[in-house]
């Protein structure tokens, strides 16, 4: 069994710190990068979400309206049954909602993450953790 031990970061040489350094900050730079690329894709799917229930917000319009003018032309018969698609957008609507809260609960953990990178908090906190092992 050897005798070595596990040294802190303030236990360390000059030039272990510097390349303990360098694998730090190239490992913060990945996880930045990956980071930024998610939130992209998260924030462009909320996007999405938003653009998508607009869309069927104007499809609602455009369909109510066309069928009202239709009935008052009588060129169709029976009722306008608007209930039938409240209860549809509802359910959507919740599930939508529900989705969207996720991804954006996970933007903003992303952004958390990006500006602590950003900032030096990120590093400063593997230092400080390293220096209490």
């Amino acid at each position: 069994m050897t005798k070595d031990r596990f040294r802190k970061y303030n236990e360390l040489e000059a030039d272990e710190k510097e390349v303990l350094d360098a694998f730090r900050q190239m490992k913060l730079m990945s996880d930045y990068n990956r980071f930024r690329l998610y939130n992209y894709k998260v924030e462009d799917l909320i996007n999405d979400y938003e653009e998508l229930k607009q869309l069927i917000e104007n499809i609602q319009e455009k369909y109510f309206s066309i069928y009202e003018e239709l009935l008052n032309e009588e060129l169709t018969e029976g009722e306008l049954d608007a209930s039938v698609w409240g209860i549809t957008r509802e359910q959507e609507n919740e599930t939508w909602n529900s989705e969207l809260k996720l991804m954006c609960e996970i933007k903003t953990n992303f952004d958390m993450a990006i500006n602590m990178i950003e900032s030096g908090e990120a590093n400063q906190s593997i230092i400080d953790a390293e220096n209490w092992k």
